[in-house]
């Protein structure tokens, strides 16, 4: 089963409205792109952005803020927010 069908049907098992922040990242690593109009975000003002992946950023922001600091952002994204990586639906997924 590809990734995407996967984490699919773990969105629907699972009753979610956006495929969760690891398998997202799972999915950007992978090189697969996904068309959404979603992205989870974190603020950068206290950790800064100067990190080589956003696996690495998502970890900083995470210890330093705790996973419910980290969101989903729709389109643009304040000033200080830095763009993890996107967060698709299950609609995103299955096109």
């Amino acid at each position: 089963m590809e990734l995407k069908e996967k984490f699919a049907q773990k969105m629907l098992d699972e009753k979610l409205d956006f495929l969760p922040l690891e398998e997202s990242l799972q999915l950007k690593e992978a090189g697969i792109e996904v068309k959404t109009k979603f992205s989870w975000v974190c603020s950068i003002e206290e950790i800064g952005d100067e990190f080589e992946t956003s696996r690495e950023f998502a970890e900083a922001a995470i210890d330093f803020y705790g996973e419910d600091e980290i969101e989903v952002g729709y389109d643009n994204h304040a000033e200080f927010t830095y763009d993890i990586c996107p967060a698709p639906t299950y609609i995103d997924l299955i096109k």
